[in-house]
């Protein structure tokens, strides 16, 4: 069975999917804060700050929302280990993105059939569903098994990178490869949550296609990749 190798010495079809990922999940975050209601479906540290200030401002009714987003991303992180089993190898990892997504691809689909605005029963099957894929993706990340790259939290990454560049400079030496990476992930994040942003507000059905499509284009190169 193949496992996930990432090349140490230079970019490669891993890297093309974790960008991919990291898009969808950039436009998956823009899509349900505009559209949803104000939460995010990856971001789970800015869903637990939002909790905070409803409950602490007596808002009981904001909260409902924000924790559908941390009750499912939780579920798609716990189906996603059940799926992942013991390894890192490559089957596992098409396992926990074609779970993923199902569950974005059926977001897509009801968003088609609820028209717009999307009523309030179905905002929350719409949370639940796009939250767990991506759980799900946030363990496909750790099955790549790269450091530092985890294409739905980037606080860490940030402070990586800003880290690395400062010590090269200091030093005089070349950006590391790993950095690099790092810094191409979370371009892509941006550019996700920057073309659903530009999208959203005139074509939001595009908007709900395009995590789907890209989870779909990297289960697609993990098939090619032993083809």
């Amino acid at each position: 069975m193949a496992k996930v190798v990432y090349s140490k010495s230079r970019l490669d079809r891993n890297d093309v999917a974790l960008n991919l990922l990291s898009f969808a999940s950039g436009s998956a975050d823009v899509l349900s804060f505009v559209v949803l209601s104000g939460v995010f479906t990856s971001a789970m540290t800015g869903n637990t700050a939002l909790l905070g200030l409803a409950l602490g401002a007596g808002q009981l009714g904001g909260t409902s929302r924000t924790l559908d987003a941390l009750v499912a991303f939780l579920c798609g992180v716990i189906v996603a280990t059940l799926l992942q089993g013991e390894g890192v190898h490559r089957h596992e990892l098409r396992a926990v993105l074609g779970g993923e997504a199902l569950c974005l691809g059926l977001s897509a689909i009801i968003w088609g059939f609820a028209g717009q605005p999307v009523a309030a029963d179905l905002t929350y099957l719409l949370i639940f569903l796009i939250a767990t894929g991506m759980g799900m993706q946030s363990v496909a990340a750790r099955i790549f098994n790269l450091p530092g790259i985890p294409t739905v939290v980037f606080t860490s990454t940030l402070t990586s990178i800003a880290m690395a560049v400062t010590l090269a400079v200091k030093r005089r030496t070349p950006i590391a490869l790993e950095t690099r990476r790092q810094v191409v992930v979370f371009c892509s994040y941006f550019i996700g949550g920057l073309l659903a942003g530009a999208l959203v507000s005139s074509h939001v059905g595009i908007v709900v296609l395009l995590p789907f499509v890209a989870v779909l284009s990297t289960l697609g190169l993990q098939f090619r990749s032993e083809s």
